[in-house]
């Protein structure tokens, strides 16, 4: 279990009130990966949705050619795997770690069924990653267009 406050700091659960971030806290724990370390594959199952604590990952998804492009570089606060909440539960990328780093790990099947239960916790969480996804598609756009 983890703090609520190390919740409360991360944008996506800002809004989210005490007794269910307790909720939330049960269901976590931090995991730590070395730099150059692949946290998930495209195509894995995503059982675990991460907020990163240190340290920073690159996003990448792999080109026609088999090549892989960095498309995000995550920081302190921001979310990871975010198709744990959406069905097939699959990865769409590429996590590595681009220096040693830290991440909460949310248990996603634990954290489905909390928000099944908590139908305000569920809204708010999907709000905050709708938030998210659209910055991401925005910046993946301006870097379509800065490599034409």
């Amino acid at each position: 279990m983890i703090s609520t406050d190390r919740l409360r700091r991360t944008p996506v659960f800002a809004a989210i009130g005490e007794s269910q971030l307790r909720d939330l806290a049960m269901i976590c724990d931090v995991e730590y990966f070395p730099s150059g370390a692949v946290i998930f594959r495209e195509g894995d199952r995503a059982d675990k949705m991460y907020l990163l604590v240190d340290g920073e990952v690159d996003i990448q998804y792999a080109l026609g050619n088999g090549e892989l492009r960095t498309v995000d570089t995550l920081v302190p606060g921001e979310l990871m795997m975010w198709s744990a909440l959406v069905e097939p539960f699959q990865s769409t990328g590429v996590g590595v770690a681009r220096k040693a780093s830290s991440a909460i790990a949310i248990d996603a099947a634990r954290l489905r069924g909390i928000c099944a239960e908590d139908l305000d916790l569920g809204h708010q969480l999907l709000v905050g990653v709708t938030k998210l996804l659209a910055s991401r598609l925005q910046g993946a756009r301006v870097q379509l267009a800065a490599s034409d």
